[in-house]
């Protein structure tokens, strides 16, 4: 696969027009159409569908902009590693992690890391455990983190302090200000926000024959706060989560009957060299962390 050509689709892709790709790349028209045609042609595939100002992408097209995308992402990645490597701690340290974990962990450890390295520049990706395991597998990122359990076999992992689940909850609700603790039970008069991952919420119900009002099932933490914040319902969320949004309407409320704990870890691939980068990251948590904690 020619490289050159993938960007110029990637751009293509990404502008939806050839004209305004064209312009972003600098080069004249006409020549970027036909290396599109050249690098469909090399590939055997029809990448986008003509005849329309607006260009429409194939089924095959889309496919190839998403890996298209990490593959130039991980090429980058190698150059800037082999850079690093001739020359010292530079380059860039890529993480992906779930939103609560990486806004309450990230920022004190990276601050203290670029403090000791000025060189070193930091990409984060966010999304659900999934696509952190996938971004790993795939080589854009090297270190994620991520809620257990994870296959032990394919990583390698740091194990995180337990979190307690809390339950964020508007003031236009009425609940007692003074209680800073809450139980499923207490919560049943509330329409409920949950993630998707709180299989344990809905089994507890379940068990007692109990049917709560399950207002949304969600995977974005900052929008379930900001649901809960606009009186909707009650978030059920992990305690580093509380930070995401700033808030005086809200109440956290830890959940305690029963007492619902999530664990996190930070993981990278088996097998795979880190970088220099990344093994500083590592570095950074305490040595008695990492020795309580290694699985």
């Amino acid at each position: 696969m020619d490289f050159k050509k993938l960007q110029y689709f990637l751009t293509i892709a990404e502008e939806g027009q050839i004209t305004k790709a064209a312009q972003r790349l600098h080069m004249a028209q006409p020549p970027l159409s036909h290396q599109l045609k050249v690098f469909e042609d090399e590939l055997g595939v029809k990448l986008i569908e003509r005849g329309s100002r607006k260009i429409q992408l194939t089924e095959l097209g889309r496919a190839l902009q998403e890996r298209g995308g990490q593959i130039l992402e991980l090429i980058d990645k190698t150059e800037k590693e082999l850079k690093e490597l001739n020359e010292g701690l530079q380059g860039t340290l890529s993480i992906g992690t779930v939103a609560a974990w990486g806004a309450t962990l990230l920022p004190d450890r990276i601050s203290s890391l670029h403090e000791q390295y000025p060189g070193l520049n930091f990409q984060l990706w966010e999304g659900d455990g999934h696509r952190i395991r996938e971004l790993l597998d795939t080589g854009v990122i090297d270190i994620g983190i991520v809620r257990l359990p994870f296959d032990s076999k394919k990583y390698e992992s740091i194990r995180l302090p337990e979190e307690p689940i809390i339950a964020a909850i508007s003031n236009v609700w009425g609940y007692d200000l003074s209680k800073p603790y809450t139980s499923l039970l207490e919560l049943m008069n509330i329409p409920l926000i949950l993630h998707r991952r709180n299989e344990n919420v809905i089994e507890y119900y379940e068990q007692r024959g109990l049917q709560p009002r399950i207002l949304c099932r969600h995977e974005d933490v900052r929008s379930m706060l900001v649901w809960a914040d606009a009186g909707l319902g009650a978030a059920i969320v992990t305690r580093s989560a509380a930070s995401l949004v700033q808030n005086n309407n809200l109440q956290y409320k830890e959940v305690i009957d029963p007492p619902l704990k999530v664990t996190a870890a930070i993981i990278w691939k088996r097998g795979r060299s880190l970088t220099v980068a990344a093994r500083h990251f590592l570095e950074s948590f305490a040595v008695d962390e990492l020795g309580k904690n290694k699985l």
